[in-house]
C-alpha cells in the first residue's frame, strides 16, 4: 500500500493565509484541487452579488460553510480549477463569507498559467 501525501483542506489553507502564516502559492494549489460549492441561481448559473467590475461570487469550501452563510439553498459543486474557467469577467470570488476567515480572491491571480521559455539554439 502506497501512502498518499496529505493535501490540506482549502479552508485550513485559507485561514493560514488570512492569518499571515500561509503562502499564497499554497492557497493557489489548494484552490485549484479542492471541490468548492456555490449557490445555484434561478437559472443554471452562479448567484452573483453586485455589478460586473465590482461584484463577487460566493464560493464555499464545504456544504456546511454554504449552509452557514446562506441557509438551505440549491447548490452545485465543482473543482476550483473548473470554477475559474466559468467565472464571468468582472467578478471576484468571496471564499467562505460566513466563516471565520473570508477571503476575496481575484480569479486572474488564481488562473492556471502556461509558461513558455524561449531560448536561442546554438549551432
Amino acid at each position: 500500500m502506497v501512502a498518499q501525501a496529505h493535501t490540506p483542506a482549502l479552508a485550513d489553507v485559507a485561514a493560514d493565509v488570512a492569518a499571515g502564516t500561509g503562502a499564497p502559492a499554497d492557497l493557489h494549489a489548494a484552490f485549484l484541487a479542492a471541490t468548492v460549492y456555490c449557490e445555484r441561481g434561478d437559472e443554471p448559473a452562479f448567484r452573483a452579488l453586485g455589478m460586473r467590475g465590482a461584484g463577487v461570487i460566493a464560493v464555499f469550501s464545504s456544504p456546511e460553510q454554504l449552509a452557514l452563510a446562506c441557509g438551505t439553498v440549491g447548490w452545485f459543486a465543482l473543482t476550483g480549477a473548473d470554477l475559474l474557467d466559468l467565472v464571468p469577467r468582472g467578478y471576484d470570488l468571496l471564499l467562505d463569507p460566513g466563516g471565520e476567515a473570508p477571503l476575496r480572491l481575484r480569479p486572474a491571480a488564481l488562473a492556471r498559467r502556461v509558461a513558455v521559455e524561449i531560448a536561442a539554439v546554438e549551432s
